[in-house]
């Protein structure tokens, strides 16, 4: 499946090619900031100038940085914006589903019936044209990055990936607890996902641990130790959440050999921080193997945890439930994408929900749902993008999690809609 993505991004490569000066705008999450690693990597071996931003979300705001006479390359978005992009002499890397007509090259999963929201993230298109760009085989770690952190499954592509990345000692599998490495009490605290009783809470974290009679490094625990520890984190998972849950503790660990950050969720958290605290040239820095940056990157990785933890206690008091949803009004900054996984995952699972944010003039949404909703019927993404465009906004994304942008004083227009929607999803009218 890799190699038919590929062969998909032959155009863009023999563009690329031809171009001496090309832009490159990406997302600024996890996957979008390793999806414009994977290609500054890409252009800087190939000796193709270029310049990279990255961005919250693909609005019109962005004609005041490019020029329609300058080619542009957009990684983890433009699929859905075809009103936008067709603008540019563009090539498109993205895995959203793609709306409308696109005059540009597009490389796309989804234009080949591969799902693009479970089994190939922006980052991993990246690497699909990377891999046809030179000897870039290093650069898979970043791309099974962006796929932990858009939360998707090893499954077709990202398997071919993951494979190719073994068979070449880009990254190493261990099997254990996917928490990260560094001190128990500061993992153990700062952790979201999964997200504990004690999570953000000092005094409980310690206390926990005091319990337990372990100190010192996650790491250098015994096995002993760390059956211990897995076993009392799986109870107090499961005291809350659904059984799944305990998922996003055990399992494959993937060390990245050719990066600064060596676990895997280390690495994914602190670039997705660093994005989200407003300095994703960081994060870019830190997939371009700077080492310079990697000590404040990772003060971000926590400054950010921090963040979301003390928004999230304080949101789940003012959880209001409309029927088919579940929505939290907060006033926080870009934390919103975080609250809804967490909370639809760990605290209330059985209703899909939404978080606002009202921020910089305008409200910015996260929807989340569960693969069991999905298999009832839930398209967030479509859900999102029809009330939104009914409240003056626009919205998108894949079916189990997406965002819009709406004005402010449109919101309760625009929850009565994504109510009735979702409704109709899931009861099997739509």
């Amino acid at each position: 499946m890799l190699d038919a993505i590929s062969q998909m991004a032959r155009p863009a490569a023999d563009k690329i090619f031809k171009t001496p000066f090309i832009r490159v705008v990406s997302h600024h999450d996890a996957d979008g900031i390793t999806a414009c690693g994977i290609i500054c990597h890409a252009l800087l071996r190939r000796k193709v100038h270029f310049q990279a931003t990255i961005v919250s979300n693909l609005d019109p705001s962005i004609e005041a940085i490019l020029d329609p006479a300058v080619p542009v390359i957009f990684c983890d978005m433009g699929s859905g914006q075809p009103d936008i992009v067709n603008k540019y002499d563009a090539i498109i890397l993205d895995h959203h589903v793609p709306v409308g007509e696109h005059k540009n090259i597009q490389v796309n999963p989804h234009l080949i019936g591969i799902d693009g929201g479970s089994e190939l993230s922006g980052s991993g298109v990246a690497y699909a044209l990377a891999r046809i760009m030179g000897d870039n085989v290093d650069l898979a770690g970043l791309a099974i990055s962006g796929a932990i952190g858009d939360k998707q499954k090893m499954a077709g592509p990202n398997k071919d990936i993951l494979d190719e990345a073994i068979k070449n000692g880009v990254i190493t599998i261990q099997k254990g607890l996917k928490l990260g490495m560094g001190p128990l009490e500061k993992v153990l605290e700062y952790s979201i996902d999964p997200y504990f009783s004690f999570s953000g809470k000092q005094k409980e974290t310690e206390e926990f641990l005091k319990e337990m009679g372990l100190s010192g490094n996650i790491e250098a625990l015994s096995q002993d130790d760390l059956k211990r520890l897995g076993s009392a984190l799986s109870l107090l998972l499961l005291k809350k959440s659904p059984p799944d849950s305990v998922d996003a503790l055990f399992g494959d660990i993937y060390i990245l050999n050719k990066e600064l950050i060596k676990d895997v969720y280390d690495f994914t958290n602190t670039v997705n921080s660093c994005g989200k605290m407003g300095t994703p040239g960081l994060g870019l820095e830190v997939c371009l193997r700077h080492e310079a940056s990697l000590r404040e990157a990772e003060e971000k990785r926590f400054s950010y945890a921090r963040q979301i933890l003390d928004a999230l206690h304080d949101a789940v008091g003012r959880v209001k439930d409309m029927g088919w949803i579940r929505y939290i009004d907060i006033q926080s900054s870009d934390v919103t994408g975080a609250i809804a996984s967490t909370v639809i995952r760990y605290i209330l699972p059985d209703k899909p929900l939404i978080v606002l944010n009202t921020e910089d003039g305008k409200v910015k949404v996260s929807a989340r749902g569960t693969p069991q909703q999905i298999k009832q019927g839930l398209d967030l993404s479509a859900a999102l993008r029809e009330s939104a465009g009914i409240a003056g906004g626009s919205g998108g994304g894949h079916k189990i999690a997406s965002g819009a942008a709406i004005p402010v004083g449109r919101q309760p227009e625009f929850l009565e809609r994504l109510n009735t929607i979702v409704g109709r999803q899931i009861s099997g009218q739509v």
